[in-house]
């Protein structure tokens, strides 16, 4: 039987692997990753495709509209959160700091695609486009801060204000240096903790509070 690749696997482009069987040659077998599939494209593929998924007592079937409305409702909620414009770096930071409720992930995971079935996810958008009136019209470039504040917002200012009380105007200083070591290390030391895999963002969003604030 064909694979099942969930949303979660399309959107971050994650293949994983598969065990090995008694009959086999081989443990574990790893599967290349694919390039992601932006939401947008995803959403249409569930809204309009024959879509599969595990029911609340594991069965596998057809999505109904009630599986496909969860997903999408989920989708939205983490859309401002993931980055969908292909920067692999940015993706990396998203899928290992993105903190999911075991619910949300539960419907991540359990609604996909069989691999030997996979919905034409671009056909999909096009179809979408022209449905409503935007067949040929495209998207003007969604800025990847588009959920944050502006450099003058007074949020920005706070927090760079907590962080120079944190961790002291000279490592506060460092920080604009691109010089992150010891602003962690005393974050770390008033009981704050990340894994070393989340610390590229970390670093990402140290520099944003200190530069994106108009003196």
């Amino acid at each position: 039987m064909s694979n099942f690749l969930s949303v979660h696997a399309i959107v971050f482009g994650c293949r994983g692997g598969i065990w090995g069987g008694p009959d086999d040659d081989f443990l574990f077998k790893a599967i290349p990753d694919e390039k992601p599939i932006e939401v947008t494209r995803v959403v249409c593929a569930i809204e309009m495709c024959t879509t599969y998924h595990y029911d609340d007592f594991g069965r596998f079937c057809v999505a109904n509209d009630e599986a496909k409305e969860k997903i999408k409702e989920v989708l939205a909620k983490y859309y401002s959160e993931i980055p969908f414009a292909g920067d692999p770096d940015q993706l990396d930071d998203s899928y290992n700091s993105l903190l999911l409720p075991p619910a949300d992930v539960l419907v991540w995971i359990s609604i996909g695609w069989l691999e030997d079935d996979l919905p034409d996810f671009e056909a999909c958008y096009q179809q979408w486009k022209a449905a409503n009136g935007m067949d040929g019209v495209d998207a003007p470039p969604i800025s990847p801060d588009r959920q944050a504040p502006s450099s003058q917002s007074h949020l920005w200012k706070l927090m760079n204000q907590l962080l120079k009380l944190v961790v002291g105007d000279e490592t506060h200083q460092l920080i604009k240096k691109d010089d992150y070591k010891k602003a962690i290390s005393t974050l770390e030391s008033k009981g704050l903790r990340w894994a070393e895999n989340e610390k590229k963002a970390l670093r990402r969003h140290l520099k944003m509070i200190v530069t994106n604030v108009q003196h």
